[in-house]
């Protein structure tokens, strides 16, 4: 891309199970492929554009990321970098990807290639984009959403976004007003990084040789033994503003991270000496402080390290704890003087994550039955012929019965689901259909229910109504109460939660008002399958018993 300005951007998103990761700076880290995780990858590059500019460097940044992520433990989707893609042939790539990420732990797509934005949507360009007007855009553009709604529902433990896009408008000659310079910045889960290739509203440079700058540095900075992901944003930040002469400098944004994580782990990780250096100081006091809830500490470190390793992550904490928990720093303070002054605790200006509620009570011992689809009890023919699939379902698994008839059962079909998960679900299940309680009949391949003691109804909550409580939500996964749940109640209001009896579901937030929030999340939580949606909260009021 020798005459057109580029972008990339890079989300990273992260739950608090974190694997992969070192303890800290005196742990050895993990060895290069990651402790045995499964890392997955789809690496797209579109040069040879039909009806817009063609581009010389973005096949080529695939390619190098491509064998950067190979050397890092990563199946590449396709085998490879997937290059020059029209939209079927991107929307394939993506669902392949999207199939591949169950059951992974770390997800990656990086993107290179012609980009814009549109009323605040993110759109990639495959090469057979044509657009004459704006409505155009939703039958040739491929929404960017449409690959991270891929990575939410797998649930991988981490996921990584990378676009490497033009910043020029491509159709720029055609009169789209709705179309703005740039990329929009993307919502993103709670434990997030968003890397620019420079500053927001400015243009990155394509440089002179087959790589931009930002993606030469990037893809070589990867394969740095012993590098946390902040030591390769510092890294590439660092080189690319040297090799522009200062034209272009890199900018992140973060959300509050534990742990580190390494693309390649260090054999041996040794902990700096105490001593004047500033590097050493830095890491001192800020190893002293990651873990506190004090807003204040987090200031003192920004007025301290300004432009310190750690300073995005600081910024979003002080954002996240809050203006009430602020306390002054007095000028010319030393790091130890203010983790002394600030150590008392103060609280947090945000709710703690919440508690799990309770889940069902444990079930019955096993009776050492094997399950018999056509012997289970209260059941018709016909149901006794739709379960006789359960035994070849994959565990963990739960089958919930009801007095009337009614039944339901839950698999981990995804390798994301816990026995507690599957359980719950199919209890919540069950009675929601049957509206009265139901009984576990069997976990697993053997039945847990004593038949000849009579039926003995296990009621499971499933909140219709009051505040939205992230650990109360129904038929979803624990994992998805302590991640996704408890980042929407995080976020600005005008946003919902749309949710299946399946434990599929969707969130949207900061809509232009509530009827639109409602309208967005429907329409994203049906993108998703076939089953049904049902409208769960409307910003932190639970409306599903009215909807119903």
């Amino acid at each position: 891309m020798s005459t057109l300005g580029r972008t990339v951007v890079l989300v990273l998103s992260l739950s608090a199970l974190l694997l992969g990761w070192g303890a800290g700076p005196s742990h050895a880290g993990p060895p290069a492929a990651g402790m045995g995780e499964r890392r997955v990858a789809l690496v797209l590059g579109n040069s040879a554009y039909q009806h817009a500019p063609r581009l010389p460097n973005p096949v080529n940044d695939a390619r190098a990321i491509a064998e950067s992520l190979r050397s890092a433990g990563f199946e590449l989707i396709g085998g490879g970098a997937q290059l020059d893609l029209d939209k079927a042939g991107t929307e394939r790539a993506i669902r392949s990807f999207g199939g591949k990420l169950a059951g992974a732990d770390v997800g990656l797509f990086y993107y290179a290639g012609h980009g814009l934005q549109m009323r605040g949507t993110n759109f990639l360009l495959p090469t057979s984009a044509n657009l004459t007007k704006e409505a155009d855009v939703r039958y040739e553009l491929i929404d960017i959403e449409m690959v991270l709604e891929e990575m939410t529902l797998a649930e991988s433990r981490l996921n990584i976004v990378i676009l490497d896009a033009c910043r020029n408008n491509p159709f720029g000659g055609r009169g789209f007003r709705a179309v703005s310079p740039g990329l929009a910045q993307m919502q993103a889960p709670a434990g997030t990084i968003i890397a620019y290739a420079t500053q927001p509203g400015a243009v990155a440079a394509d440089g002179n040789g087959d790589n931009s700058p930002y993606t030469e540095a990037l893809s070589k900075a990867l394969l740095v033994p012993g590098e946390t992901v902040f030591d390769i944003f510092n890294d590439v930040g660092i080189a690319v503003k040297r090799n522009t002469g200062g034209v272009q400098q890199p900018w992140v944004a973060a959300s509050p991270i534990e742990g580190r994580f390494y693309f390649l782990g260090p054999t041996t990780v040794v902990t700096p000496s105490p001593g004047p250096a500033g590097t050493d100081k830095e890491a001192m006091f800020w190893d002293s402080i990651k873990t506190s809830t004090n807003r204040g500490l987090f200031e003192a470190y920004l007025k301290q390290f300004p432009q310190g390793t750690f300073t995005a992550i600081a910024e979003a904490k002080v954002a996240e704890l809050g203006k009430d928990a602020a306390v002054p720093a007095p000028a010319n303070e030393s790091p130890a003087t203010a983790v002394a002054r600030l150590s008392a605790p103060v609280p947090p200006a945000v709710a703690p994550a919440p508690v799990l509620a309770p889940a069902p009570a444990p079930a019955p011992a096993s009776t050492g039955r094997p399950v018999d689809p056509s012997a289970i009890p209260y059941l018709g023919a016909k149901a006794h012929a739709a379960l006789a699939n359960y035994p070849s379902l994959p565990s963990p698994k739960a089958l919930a019965i009801s007095q009337k008839g009614g039944y339901a059962y839950a698999s981990n079909r995804s390798n994301l689901r816990t026995e507690e998960d599957v359980k719950r679900n199919a209890l919540q299940y069950c009675q929601h259909v049957a509206e009265a309680p139901c009984t576990l009949y069997a976990v697993g391949d053997s039945v847990v229910a004593d038949v000849g003691k009579g039926f003995t109804p296990m009621p499971v909550e499933i909140a219709g109504s009051g505040r939205f409580d992230p650990a109360r939500v129904p038929f979803v996964t624990d994992r998805t109460r302590e991640v996704a749940m408890l980042n929407y109640q995080r976020n600005p209001d005008h946003k919902a939660v749309a949710l299946t009896l399946l434990g599929r579901w969707a969130t949207v937030w900061g809509k232009a008002n509530d009827e639109d929030a409602r309208d967005a999340v429907m329409e994203k939580c049906e993108k998703g399958g076939k089953e049904p949606c049902l409208l769960y909260a409307v910003n932190d009021e639970i409306v599903f018993d009215e909807e119903r």
